[in-house]
């Protein structure tokens, strides 16, 4: 089983320090508990991005356990990519 590399879109690192920071506002160490959640949900994506459903195009999306929010990423096969493209809570619109 091949392992896939992690690419994030500059959106997504962008997308990822404002919610981390929201919920660091909301409660102290809450933004590095988002953040540690979601790093493990990207290591699994290194493995396993498969298991994750296709949404919209070749979009798919990998929810988080604890927080309300969605990892945005499409699959380049020949690459052997994870192409974060955001992280998004789920009333967002990932269409252009």
């Amino acid at each position: 089983m091949p392992v896939y590399n992690i690419k994030y879109e500059d959106e997504a690192i962008v997308h990822i320090r404002e919610i981390s920071r929201w919920y660091e506002a909301v409660k102290d160490g809450l933004g590095k508990e988002f953040v540690d959640e979601l790093n493990k949900k990207v290591q699994i994506l290194t493995k396993q991005p498969k298991i994750a459903r296709i949404v919209y195009e070749n979009r798919r999306f990998f929810t988080l356990n604890r927080f309300p929010h969605h990892i945005v990423f499409v699959i380049d096969e020949n690459k052997h990519n994870v192409e974060i493209v955001a992280v998004i809570h789920p009333k967002r619109n990932i269409r252009p």
